[in-house]
């Protein structure tokens, strides 16, 4: 069975996103050294997993090869690993994918649909974001690791990434970058 790896930043007090939905702060902590760990994420994964409003934002910054705090070669080899890979959103209001390659819409029941996307051959899958359905997927207990990028930033008003989750996890590794910021991978216990 493949696994459901959570990739997302979040602030020192557990915010995923300022409190007008904005990412602005974590750019400022990003490094070329994130750079590569990011993409040795994507390169582990053939499928992307995403919300509606994350696939969007990222459909429009991706499609076209921009990237930021890339290297001009990171930038397109993680632009054509983004277009290469299956994305998979999950939507009840969105009608079309538009013209980001390889994507495919799902709706109906989450749980068996992303248990059945789990089941199919291949390598991990990643999602990127989408703090709704991250949610949604950890309190179906399909989300099988996390690895999340905590930047020293606190967000006094915020989205925080869980809402009424309890959960135990186990450390499985840790990285620190020159920037300040911790990738902690964890799994749930």
């Amino acid at each position: 069975m493949r696994k459901l790896i959570v990739s997302l930043n979040l602030s020192l007090n557990g915010c995923m996103a300022d409190p007008d939905g904005g990412l602005e702060w974590h750019h400022n902590h990003w490094s070329e050294e994130m750079a590569r760990a990011l993409t040795q994420q994507l390169a582990d994964a053939d499928t992307i997993l995403l919300g509606r409003i994350t696939y969007q934002a990222m459909a429009i910054h991706w499609q076209a090869g921009i990237g930021d705090n890339f290297s001009a070669r990171q930038e397109m080899d993680f632009a054509d690993m983004m277009r290469s890979c299956t994305k998979v959103v999950v939507s009840g209001t969105l009608a079309n994918t538009g013209c980001w390659p390889n994507t495919v819409l799902i709706n109906g029941d989450l749980a068996d649909r992303v248990t059945a996307l789990k089941q199919q051959s291949g390598k991990n899958i990643i999602v990127f974001g989408s703090g709704t359905l991250v949610d949604a997927l950890a309190r179906l207990g399909l989300v099988d690791e996390y690895r999340l990028w905590l930047h020293p930033v606190i967000i006094s008003v915020g989205r925080p990434l869980f809402s009424e989750l309890s959960a135990n996890l186990q450390l499985m590794a840790k990285q620190a970058f020159e920037t300040g910021v911790l990738l902690l991978c964890y799994r749930p216990v």
